[in-house]
């Protein structure tokens, strides 16, 4: 085409479109770089995101003092394993240094002098010293808590046959026990008795009047069925009182009976081995004589321990 025809054809547009023409500027196109750092950007505030959300997971707010009484633990209760303290708190550290007698909290209590007395008069060689299997070998029937609310000397005068003076004779005899009566208010093992006052009756007496049974005392005491009247031979009998306060006897009482403290732990003979096999403090027994035998081995064990090893030995001994 020369340029005359050129001319002549640009002469027959229509004047708007030259001037769209001439106006028109192109779209400027946006660099690579921007479009790639903008999708960047979208990841790195995903990725921080999640960052503070497992941060909030891992380390949740301050205590402020409000508690949700739904997720609280429940109150720990004997046998209930969804209120054990043991399960549902932090461990504590436990407290293992000696403690001395003349410091622990126990109830006020007045001994018996009259038992006291009579009983220390009695010979007590060839004793064996207690072992736990004796609960089983005694035939244990019950393991009872609670406060002697009174003690006293029982005094039986009886007759029975016998031929060692004379032939057909009749001897006067005499025996004393010591009666004890208990307001239970936990009963550890066997029927439960809780709310209910019990007579127990011994034929022996601990004697040292620190560890003795004491009115006003709280006590975990062992104890078997004996029988209703005191050991005589129905062909000796001959006639007086034999019939006893109480079919109840503790397991062993030539030695201390466990003792409960007024703030919840028990004192304990060392020959308990089980109940004093976990966390149990010695006690100094600064008010006994340097040669006493019990100078050395008692042991205090607290409330949750004694709870939990009193279960072992019962499930290990009497089941």
């Amino acid at each position: 085409m020369n340029s005359k025809k050129f001319s002549e054809a640009m002469n027959e547009l229509d004047a708007k479109y030259v001037d769209e023409a001439l106006s028109y500027k192109r779209k400027a196109r946006k660099p690579a770089w921007i479009k790639w750092g903008a999708v960047a950007a979208c990841l790195l505030l995903i990725a921080c995101a999640a960052a503070l959300f497992k941060s909030g997971i891992s380390n949740p707010p301050v205590d402020n003092g409000k508690h949700d009484i739904q997720n609280e633990p429940s109150e720990n209760l004997i046998g209930d394993t969804k209120g054990d303290t043991a399960a549902t708190s932090p461990a504590k550290d436990i407290d293992a240094s000696p403690v001395r007698y003349s410091s622990l909290m126990l109830p006020e209590s007045r001994s018996n002098e009259e038992a006291l007395t009579l009983f220390s008069s009695y010979a007590t060689v060839d004793i064996n010293e207690f072992d736990e299997s004796m609960l089983s070998e005694n035939n244990c029937c019950m393991i009872i808590e609670g406060r002697v609310v009174n003690l006293y000397v029982k005094h039986y005068n009886y007759d029975i046959y016998s031929d060692k003076f004379e032939e057909i004779g009749v001897l006067h005899c005499k025996t004393d026990t010591i009666v004890y009566e208990v307001a239970v208010d936990k009963t550890w093992y066997g029927e439960d008795i809780s709310g209910e006052n019990i007579l127990i009756e011994d034929e022996s007496y601990f004697t040292e009047p620190i560890l003795a049974l004491k009115e006003g005392g709280r006590y975990v005491l062992p104890l078997y069925e004996c029988g209703d009247s005191i050991p005589v031979e129905r062909d000796e009998y001959a006639g007086g009182d034999i019939k006893r306060e109480s079919a109840y006897s503790t397991i062993y009482p030539y030695h201390p009976q466990i003792e409960a403290t007024s703030d919840g732990s028990y004192l304990v003979s060392q020959d308990w081995t089980t109940l004093v096999e976990n966390n149990a403090r010695k006690v100094i027994m600064d008010t006994l004589d340097e040669e006493d035998y019990w100078k050395d081995k008692m042991c205090l064990v607290d409330k949750n321990t004694f709870v939990n090893q009193m279960t072992i030995l019962i499930e290990s001994v009497l089941k």
